[in-house]
């Protein structure tokens, strides 16, 4: 069912009851001292309202008059004095509350640092002994860390803090001992490098001596070589000009043949070749000539068919037909010609 106008206006005036309020001021969590200064702070606006809607009844909401017109501007008024007082009521309070925040958490952080510096000084009374142990094992650290120094790089894998003096001396000890027996050992070795390197320099120096000795020998050993292969180098060059003469002489000769044989060859293949072409085209004419009556009734076959009356239809439906049958029929006639002009 359809609501009316008026039943429409009745419910948006219908009346705040005060266990509306109430049930807000319940169900907030608030403490009841707290929930009970708002509901105070805020029940004069609620009987404001209800005056306004009553008054509200006055009002011919159907068929409104001047006069009611009148009435409802002045509550309409009303309303909004109640509803902006109420507002301001609330930014007021939300602004104390946000002060009062202010102060709480003010007051929260001063005893908080309070305490944190209260903690501090009783921690390091209650952990004096214990930070006292740890200052005095890091101290002991680097000092063991300062005599180490000289003797290896790896002082950091010992647990030099934890170690006892007797444990500490004898690691103290080891570790200088090995690096003296180090220092020993590569002066040792630095000494027989260097006595080494000066019997490898004597070595060089006698070699040197010796591979002068050697080339000297070598050249005077070029220098009569020297003449033996300027005397064979003569008797080779007259042999070998005879020779060269002997093998000109001979290449002419074969040249001439060569060349006597070519032109012979070059002749056998010509009339070879005229005989071939003369032969093909013999054959060629033959094949031709025989052929010819085959090709002369193909073109007449396809100049039948392009002389082929075409029927006159009327119906587009045939005359797509005659049209895709004239295509066939071009198709062959071309088909012919292209294959016969190949006889």
């Amino acid at each position: 069912m359809e609501t009316t106008f008026k039943e429409k206006t009745e419910n948006k005036l219908a009346k705040i009851q005060p266990d509306q309020l109430e049930s807000v001021i319940k169900n907030s969590g608030l403490a009841i001292i707290e929930a009970e200064e708002i509901k105070t702070a805020y029940l004069p606006f609620l009987v404001r309202l209800t005056e306004v809607q009553d008054q509200a009844a006055k009002i011919n909401f159907e068929s409104p008059v001047e006069l009611d017109e009148t009435i409802a501007r002045e509550l309409r008024l009303k309303t909004v004095k109640i509803r902006t007082d109420a507002e301001k009521l609330k930014d007021e309070q939300k602004r104390v509350d946000i002060l009062r925040g202010k102060v709480k958490q003010d007051s929260f952080n001063l005893i908080s640092s309070s305490c944190k510096l209260a903690e501090e000084v009783f921690f390091n009374v209650e952990k004096a002994r214990e930070i006292a142990e740890k200052k005095r094992k890091a101290q002991l650290k680097i000092d063991r860390e300062e005599k180490l120094g000289p003797y290896t790089e790896a002082v950091s894998l010992y647990p030099l803090g934890e170690m006892s003096e007797d444990q500490f001396n004898e690691l103290y000890s080891g570790l200088r001992i090995a690096h003296e027996n180090k220092l020993a050992a590569e002066k040792k070795a630095e000494e027989d490098r260097i006595a080494k390197e000066k019997a490898e320099a004597e070595e060089r120096e006698l070699q040197r001596l010796e591979n002068i000795r050697l080339k000297e020998e070598a050249i005077e050993n070029e220098r009569l070589a020297e003449i033996v292969r300027n005397k064979q180098a003569a008797i080779l060059a007259k042999q070998k000009e005879e020779a060269d003469a002997e093998k000109k002489a001979l290449e002419n000769k074969l040249e001439t043949e060569r060349i006597q044989r070519e032109n012979i060859e070059v002749e056998i293949k010509r009339k070879k070749e005229a005989e071939e072409k003369l032969k093909k085209a013999k054959a060629a004419a033959e094949k031709k000539a025989k052929l010819a009556p085959d090709k002369t009734k193909l073109l007449n076959f396809m100049q039948s068919i392009n002389d082929l009356p075409r029927p006159e239809v009327k119906s587009i439906e045939a005359a797509n037909i005659a049209s895709n049958a004239n295509t066939l029929l071009v198709k062959v006639a071309n088909y012919i010609k292209e294959n016969s002009d190949k006889l």
